[in-house]
C-alpha cells in the first residue's frame, strides 16, 4: 500500500474495530467519521462510499501480515520447516489480533459474494501464490488446495474455540502460546501426511 495521508490511515484504523465489532452492515460512515473526530463530509473526501472504505480497510489490515510471507518463508531450505514457519505466520497473525480474526469471522459469517471476492484476491490468494510450491511439496500426494485451507483452519478453530477450550478438561495455560499451538499443528501435518517419512 502506498504511503497515504494521516487522516487517510487514522480512518482506516478506526474503521477497523468497528468492522470487527458490528460487521460492513452494522456500521454507518457518519460512525467512523466520529470515530476519527471529523466531518461526515471530511470522511466522504478520502473515500467515496462505505464499500471502497471497507475494502480499504481490509486491506489495509492484511498488507502488512502478508507483505514478508515470502522473506519468511525462503529462510529454510526444508519442506518441513517451511511449513512449520507458514503455520507460525498464521499462529502469529490471526493469534494475537482480535480485530483481524473477527474481521475474518464477520466475513465468513456475511458471507457477501463481491467481499468475498475481495477478500480472496487481497488476502488468501497472495498467500496461496507464495506458499503453492510448498503446499505441493508437503502435500505427501495431497490435494495441495485442502492442505492450504486446512492449515489455516486448523490455526483459526484454536483461536475460535479459545473461550470454550479454556473450559474443557486438559486444558493447559501454556496451550495459548504461538509455539505450542504451532507444535501440536505440525505434529498433526507430520502424521497426518508424512511429512517426516524417515
Amino acid at each position: 500500500m502506498p504511503r497515504q495521508p494521516k487522516t487517510y490511515i487514522k480512518i482506516l484504523e478506526a474503521a477497523l474495530p468497528l468492522f470487527a465489532a458490528y460487521g460492513y452492515k452494522g456500521v454507518a460512515m457518519r460512525d467512523i467519521a466520529r470515530a476519527v473526530g471529523i466531518t461526515a463530509a471530511a470522511l466522504y473526501n478520502h473515500f467515496p462510499n462505505k464499500e471502497q472504505l471497507h475494502y480499504k480497510a481490509l486491506e489495509y489490515a492484511f498488507a502488512q501480515k502478508v507483505e514478508h510471507l515470502s522473506a519468511i518463508l525462503a529462510e529454510t531450505d526444508t519442506s518441513q520447516d517451511r511449513l512449520s514457519r507458514f503455520v507460525l505466520f498464521w499462529v502469529e497473525s490471526f493469534g494475537d489480533n482480535v480485530i483481524i480474526r473477527s474481521l475474518l469471522q464477520r466475513e465468513m459469517a456475511d458471507a457477501d459474494p463481491a467481499r468475498m471476492k475481495l477478500l480472496v484476491e487481497h488476502i488468501y490468494q497472495p498467500v496461496f501464490d507464495d506458499v503453492a510450491d510448498l503446499m505441493k511439496e508437503a502435500s505427501g500426494g495431497l490435494n495441495p488446495h485442502l492442505l492450504f485451507v486446512s492449515v489455516i483452519g486448523l490455526v483459526m478453530y484454536h483461536f475460535e474455540m479459545s473461550p470454550l477450550r479454556k473450559l474443557i478438561p486438559g486444558y493447559l495455560p501454556e496451550q495459548d502460546s504461538s509455539d505450542h499451538i504451532t507444535q501440536h499443528i505440525i505434529s498433526l501435518l507430520k502424521n497426518g501426511i508424512l511429512l517426516d517419512k524417515s
